[in-house]
């Protein structure tokens, strides 16, 4: 017992040295770690970014095809002249008409507002926003025979684009 209380009585603690030089090291260690931890949030902010991106394309292109097969008519946007085999980047509205099983007629008009695809059923109100961040004249509408196309670009992230072309069929066009 006395042996452990001389080696005790012995100890003088850290030198002023000692101790900057362990702070330095962790002060190393925490901004490695922190700096570790940006980048882990940063690429995960993107991804999520992708993936919303990815989920809006898919959840426009389903209604799109949706309202395509039901689709008796595409008109251009005045809502006067069918649309063609030629693509035109300047039609950023169609409208799909058709009548349901006890003949009331509908129409729905997708549109381009700004950065969003809009969707406008027999116009009922505000517009479903079907995607958001499309690139500016990228959207193009075309109908060939009894195959509508839909191709447009949105926005990702700052520096990636998602690319939606999509090609349905429209069983009830007249």
């Amino acid at each position: 017992m006395k042996k452990i209380q001389n080696i005790l009585a012995s100890s003088q603690g850290f030198t002023l040295v000692e101790l900057l030089v362990s702070l330095s090291i962790l002060t190393v260690v925490v901004s490695i770690f922190g700096s570790a931890m940006f980048q882990v949030l940063s690429i995960q902010r993107f991804w999520t970014d992708d993936v919303r991106a990815v989920r809006e394309v898919r959840h426009a292109g389903s209604w799109f095809s949706g309202d395509a097969l039901n689709a008796t008519d595409v008109l251009d946007a005045g809502g006067v002249a069918r649309l063609t085999c030629t693509p035109s980047p300047s039609v950023e509205q169609i409208t799909l008409t058709w009548s349901d099983q006890a003949g009331t007629p509908h129409n729905v008009v997708y549109s381009v507002t700004g950065d969003e695809l809009r969707r406008d059923f027999d116009s009922n109100g505000t517009p479903l926003v079907m995607a958001t961040g499309v690139v500016a004249n990228s959207i193009s509408f075309t109908l060939c025979g009894n195959t509508l196309r839909l191709n447009m670009d949105v926005q990702a992230d700052r520096t990636t684009t998602d690319n939606l072309d999509l090609i349905t069929y429209l069983r009830k066009l007249s």
